[in-house]
């Protein structure tokens, strides 16, 4: 078993969501870059996939020695993702409202009411036709991995058995079935109607990172096969594999051996100087927030015209100081919640 403390988790996650944040935030406001460059190579949703499938899997290992394992399980991830979730929408529609952009678009009750029901619940992908006008034309675009991780967790439990219960060529075989379905929804899914939309949005492309993230965990010698591994030929492998197949078109930025390096670089990271992410954050995960928040005020900014650099600076603290808001005083009073919540369960 790895330990689920000594690592650099948290500052990963960190680095991911800051990605994510700030390649939305220069694309969208027009600001362009070398750094963005550089920031491309290693994409944060990949990352948080990875991470998700390690540290998930380690979560309901341990909630398997729970009387009520699922219960304890899906009672943790609920606390860690609603209660935030439910904020964000919350503040997205008060800068919608600030903007001045309801009192110029018709909609109905229902309308409103359904996609409030969607985003609280587990479609965040859905975007209504009268907030096409507003920002990008979708209030928080980068929603749609939450659904994705929700699916996730629903999956674990099932996860949990294959990896323990099935033999071990079958799991290869589940595995290589889950990278084709990846590669064939980058190459051939064009998105023409509902039914292609939802497949991108659906675990089946996806679901390859996050298992591996869940084999790392459960193998856990791979850790120790990847520290042995320098970095700098981790990197070179890396960026030789990134860019050989970078004009095919892969999802996310990334191909499958390209991700499988990106994985063991997640991995030489999170156990190189374990100790480096409690001594820099002190056990203050603000990522969460990093990833939500930032595009309800890039849409607010674009709607108001600020646009460029100073419209770059101030969504990176905006995106910041709500984010840090939201932790202190918001999503760490619900993760308190997780013991008392769980103490007979």
């Amino acid at each position: 078993m790895n330990d689920a403390t000594r690592n650099n988790f948290d500052l990963i996650r960190l680095f991911a969501a800051s990605q994510v944040a700030i390649s939305h935030i220069a694309s969208h406001l027009g600001v362009e870059g070398s750094l963005l460059g550089v920031l491309s190579l290693f994409p944060g949703v990949p990352i948080f996939f990875f991470v998700s499938g390690y540290l998930i899997y380690g979560s309901y290992e341990q909630s398997n020695k729970n009387p009520n394992p699922n219960l304890n399980f899906f009672v943790k991830r609920f606390l860690r993702l609603f209660p935030a979730l439910w904020l964000c929408f919350v503040l997205s529609i008060v800068s919608i409202w600030a903007s001045g952009y309801l009192s110029e678009v018709d909609f109905s009750i229902s309308e409103f009411a359904i996609w409030a029901i969607t985003q609280n619940t587990i479609f965040q992908f859905y975007n209504p036709d009268f907030m096409r006008g507003y920002g990008v034309g979708v209030i928080n675009g980068s929603l749609w991995t939450i659904s994705v991780e929700l699916q996730f967790y629903i999956l674990t439990p099932l996860l949990f058995i294959l990896l323990n219960k099935v033999r071990s060529h079958y799991v290869v075989l589940v595995l290589l079935f889950l990278v084709v379905a990846n590669v064939s929804n980058t190459h051939f899914n064009e998105e023409l109607n509902v039914y292609q939309k939802l497949i991108r949005v659906s675990f089946a492309p996806w679901l390859y990172m996050f298992m591996l993230g869940s084999l790392a965990y459960k193998y856990s010698s791979l850790v120790g096969v990847v520290q042995r591994i320098n970095f700098l030929i981790l990197i070179v492998l890396f960026a030789v594999s990134y860019f050989a197949m970078n004009d095919y078109g892969w999802g996310n930025g990334i191909n499958p051996i390209s991700y499988l390096l990106l994985a063991a670089l997640v991995l030489k990271a999170a156990y190189t100087k374990p100790s480096l992410s409690d001594a820099l954050l002190k056990k203050n995960d603000i990522s969460y927030g990093i990833y939500i928040f930032h595009m309800p005020i890039v849409n607010y900014l674009m709607y108001q015209n600020i646009m460029g650099i100073k419209g770059l600076v101030f969504a990176v603290i905006a995106t910041l100081v709500v984010s840090i808001l939201s932790w202190f005083y918001y999503e760490r009073r619900f993760l308190a919640l997780k013991k008392s919540a769980l103490r007979n369960n």
